[in-house]
């Protein structure tokens, strides 16, 4: 099966609520068949064929975990990203922007 191409910056930028450090949060999509490494001394990249995310602590307050990337088909493929973070009852917030940087979707859980 071929990849479909991803955008070249990032085109999905969210925040979850949650006391998990980034490598739990980024466990939650490896248990779902993503590839999962560490990218930094804290933070972590999850990636499957439609989408390359990283997942790193919120800078502000205890508790968040912010989460960013390049999503093939962004609004067609975000269920496939919510997935494993309604399965674990985790909330969150994405937002969705196009090749000009407008912001096309928006979604909570």
């Amino acid at each position: 099966m071929d990849r479909p191409p991803l955008p070249h910056t990032a085109n999905l930028f969210g925040w979850l609520d949650t006391n998990l450090p980034p490598g739990q949060a980024a466990r939650l999509f490896a248990y779902r068949g993503w590839e999962m490494r560490k990218c930094s001394r804290a933070d972590y990249e999850v990636a499957c064929e439609v989408a390359e995310l990283v997942i790193e602590a919120a800078s502000s307050g205890p508790n968040g975990v912010l989460v960013h990337g390049a999503v093939a088909d962004v609004v067609a493929n975000l269920p496939r990203l919510i997935a494993p973070l309604a399965r674990a009852g985790i909330a969150y917030s994405f937002e969705c922007y196009d090749e000009r940087f407008e912001l096309i979707h928006h979604v909570r859980g």
